[in-house]
């Protein structure tokens, strides 16, 4: 027994002043009488009843005793703790809200139809009284829309589900978080460990594990979907087109159409397609398309492609597929030089043929006479500098003869070493990743006596030989030395070093053409202002690159940026639907596991009554012994 208001006991004190008031209580009473013979007589009469009187005395005083004692407890409260098994008064509903859920026959989604079957669901659970309801909606970030309500929110709950599928649907056109989702469930299983799961999917899962499953699909659900296509620029400089096409629910044929825009630079549209056989064995086939299926044109460039699908299915949200990519952007490089060498023209060759599937380069070969300081992404010049510096592009100056205006530089005069002294490395660059400066030895370099702005990347003997200077509006690499009395340009390290250059600063803006929803893109920039819009949002800017966004809406996105020419250029990305979430017949092997432990109740058992009936009992007791004190 424990209680609950253990002040009530003060309440006892009362027993003490009962037994202080039994103790000043007289025992007899003086009064003047006219005769004592009456007296003597009844006297007489009482010594034979004094047992009797004294017992009954004492049993009064135990009865106001205990009367008291009972009073005192019903002030503290006393209860019984005792614990018990939680009580099964509790569900949780989990919505699958992944792009499979879009999938409609007669004029129902799935995510419609799960969405009515649960307020069906939710208006039987919390019409019991002590009833409580959790709602999750799994979608790309599962999270609660109601939770832990009771009857008083069966209006809420109404609303929120309500929501969901007007004024418009908010079914994602990802994948769905189950993970998410069975963490969020899992939260109140460690409250009551018998609390229902309950999972409305149309996704069937082998292991079930301990989730209540409720399939909405409907049998007559069908999907016709473009998985990829990967453009592959072949050794003959012409792309072929693998696509990739499924047929789920079905077995029949279907037909690919691709139309290609802008081929070879023009303004025409070609169009072919091709039509395979799927059945439930092979539900998903590839098809090629080569320069024999373009009618013998070869595909050089092109603008755009379209693949799709003109198939009546349940889903049309998979049934196009948009490529890009097939125009190349200039990347325009000048070489000046007042002695031409191989060891540029070579590593600029090998650079341009390794990067022709991402940049169509333009090389231009050149003395200090002809050469501009505009209008290139790249300016190399070795031995005679130009008078002022270019504004735009990178600019390289190797061995330098003198300092270009607004170079923010200052040499000195030439000095010639020994031809087996190295170079030592200086501050950590992306330009100088992977060189080994120990590779490297130099005969003649010039003095650099000033170089504002710029980081020293490699020293001999405590004086810069490599700088960078890697501004908003000034990207220049320096090499004070002379590359004919260097080993640099006949050891790897000279490649590496241009790879490195190009890279830095001529990033691909975009890893790749196409993207599933929910996947995390990388933006890169070259330049400055680079923004990206699709998808039915407001466009996104980014103020420092590389950047990242997570698409959740299909369709086609445009990179915006201005390039270091200063021109504004464009590439396009597609983001499609999840390739799973095409397939709308999958099994899967498990749902994930939820773990809690067995929660039982603690409670405690009131014993007012009891304390109360005793009181009653004893002052009923009391009230006799009194009454038959009086009779007699």
């Amino acid at each position: 027994m424990s209680l609950l208001a253990p002040l009530g006991l003060l309440g006892l004190l009362a027993v003490a002043v009962l037994i202080f008031i039994y103790i000043i209580k007289p025992n007899y009473q003086q009064k003047i009488v006219s005769s004592t013979y009456i007296w003597k007589r009844s006297l007489k009469y009482r010594k034979k009843r004094v047992p009797v009187s004294r017992l009954r005395n004492i049993l009064i005083f135990l009865c106001q005793m205990l009367v008291l004692a009972s009073f005192a407890m019903l002030l503290a409260r006393p209860v019984i703790p005792y614990v018990a098994e939680t009580p099964k008064n509790e569900k949780v509903i989990i919505l699958d809200a992944s792009a499979g859920m879009r999938v409609s026959t007669g004029g129902e989604t799935r995510f419609e139809r799960a969405v009515r079957e649960i307020r069906r669901q939710a208006e039987s659970i919390l019409s019991q009284d002590d009833m409580i309801l959790s709602v999750i909606v799994a979608d790309s970030d599962a999270h609660y829309l109601v939770s832990r309500q009771t009857r008083d929110g069966l209006a809420a709950v109404g609303m929120a589900l309500d929501s969901l599928v007007s004024p418009e649907l908010k079914c994602s056109y990802g994948t769905a978080d189950m993970e998410g989702a069975a963490t969020l469930a899992q939260d109140i299983l460690k409250k009551n460990s018998e609390t229902e799961v309950i999972l409305y999917t149309a996704t069937e899962y082998i292991d079930k594990g301990n989730f209540t499953v409720v399939n909405v699909a409907d049998e007559s659900d069908w999907n016709a979907a473009i998985l990829y296509v990967k453009p592959t620029l072949e050794e003959s400089n012409c792309y072929s087109f693998t696509v990739g096409a499924g047929c789920y629910g079905q077995s029949r044929s279907m037909t690919v159409y691709c139309e290609l825009t802008g081929i070879n630079g023009g303004v025409g549209t070609l169009k072919v397609s091709k039509t395979e056989y799927f059945t439930e064995a092979e539900s998903e086939r590839e098809l090629l398309f080569t320069t024999d299926d373009f009618g013998g044109v070869p595909v050089t460039s092109y603008a755009s492609m379209l693949v799709y699908l003109d198939e009546n299915d349940s889903f049309d949200g998979d049934n196009t597929y948009d490529v890009y990519g097939g125009q190349k952007h200039t990347v325009r490089i000048q070489y000046a030089s007042s002695q031409t060498n191989n060891f540029f023209s070579g590593v600029l060759r090998s650079l341009r043929q390794a990067q022709r599937g991402s940049w169509n380069i333009e090389l231009k070969t050149t003395n200090k006479a002809a050469a501009a300081t505009e209008g290139f992404d790249i300016y190399i010049f070795e031995g005679a500098m130009p008078d002022v510096l270019p504004t735009d592009g990178v600019v390289m100056l190797v061995n330098p003869d003198k300092a270009p205006e607004g170079s923010g530089l200052r040499f000195g005069d030439r000095v010639n070493i020994n031809s087996d002294s190295t170079l030592a490395s200086g501050q950590a660059s992306p330009i100088t990743a992977n060189m080994n400066p120990d590779r490297i030895t130099v005969a003649e370099y010039r003095e650099v006596l000033s170089a504002d702005g710029y980081d020293e990347l490699m020293y001999y003997n405590g004086n810069p030989v490599i700088l960078a200077k890697d501004e908003e509006n000034a990207h220049v690499v320096v090499l004070s030395l002379n590359l004919k009395m260097s080993s640099l340009g006949v050891v790897l390290d000279f490649p590496i070093m241009m790879y490195n250059i190009f890279n830095h600063y001529i990033p691909v803006t975009l890893t790749g053409n196409a993207y599933g929803v929910g996947e995390t893109v990388t933006v890169n920039g070259r330049g400055s202002d680079l923004t990206v819009s699709g998808g039915g949002n407001e466009a996104q800017s980014f103020a420092t690159l590389p950047g990242t966004l997570t698409p959740t809406v299909p369709g086609g996105y445009t990179v915006t940026q201005k390039n270091l020419r200063g021109e504004y250029v464009v590439d396009q990305f597609f983001v499609h639907i999840p390739n799973s979430e095409s397939n709308i017949t999958k099994r899967v092997d498990e749902l994930p596991r939820m773990y809690a432990e067995k929660t039982q109740v603690d409670g405690d058992r009131d014993l007012l009554v009891w304390f109360a009936g005793a009181a009653l009992v004893l002052l009923a007791a009391e009230w006799l012994l009194h009454a038959k004190e009086n009779s007699v």
